[in-house]
């Protein structure tokens, strides 16, 4: 069943009561896509990352945990999504190891080469185009910092069919690493998980 564009528009940007319950759902939803991500950042303990649609924040503060003397930031553009996150979060805020920005993944409020490492997992729907977004996360990242990238692909149509495309924008894994090159970053290592109805695919890349 294809899903309703009120919903799809809650899973883009979540607001009101209904964002909120769709944000815990997304929380139980995407754990395990975010895990596998934050296992591919490898992140050490003096590390900057950033967490680009950190929604939730439960991945924001598994990150936290492994980053102990450095730094997290989970950005998004949604005010809901950024008050669960803040709840969640809150010893790690109050010790200055997290920090919480409302902005966009084309318009980051952050100087050149401020982080090491960044990820965006079931972003890449919502940006068209993609360029500007994966430009300004090249901009913010040191010369090798290391980006993840996880999405499910285009190729996947029984599962992409059900999303309205005024909403998302699926592209294909060769699409996906298409963009990547183009825009700063060297494709380091891949993860896929081929499922009846759960395919994802995670791209690992270098920024150049």
């Amino acid at each position: 069943m294809r899903r309703p564009v009120f919903i799809a528009r809650q899973g883009r940007h979540p607001h009101g009561w209904l964002g909120e319950i769709i944000g815990r759902i997304m929380a139980n939803e995407t754990a395990v896509d975010n895990e596998l991500a934050i296992a591919l950042l490898q992140i050490e303990s003096g590390d900057h990352v950033i967490d680009i649609g950190t929604g939730h924040g439960r991945s924001a503060g598994v990150m936290a945990a492994h980053a102990d003397q450095g730094l997290v930031v989970g950005v998004d553009t949604s005010g809901v999504m950024l008050k669960i996150a803040a709840r969640r979060n809150k010893a790690f805020i109050d010790r200055g190891r997290m920090r919480l920005e409302n902005a966009s993944s084309d318009s980051l409020p952050f100087a050149d080469r401020s982080f090491d490492k960044a990820m965006a997992i079931h972003t890449l729907y919502f940006w068209d185009p993609a360029e500007p977004h994966l430009r300004e996360i090249a901009r913010i990242l040191r010369p090798d910092g290391h980006f993840v990238l996880g999405f499910r692909p285009a190729e996947d149509a029984a599962v992409t069919a059900k999303f309205p495309d005024s909403i998302y924008t699926f592209r294909t894994t060769a699409q996906a690493e298409a963009l990547l090159n183009a825009t700063g970053f060297s494709i380091i290592g891949s993860k896929r998980r081929d499922a009846a109805g759960d395919t994802m695919v995670w791209l690992l890349a270098r920024k150049i």
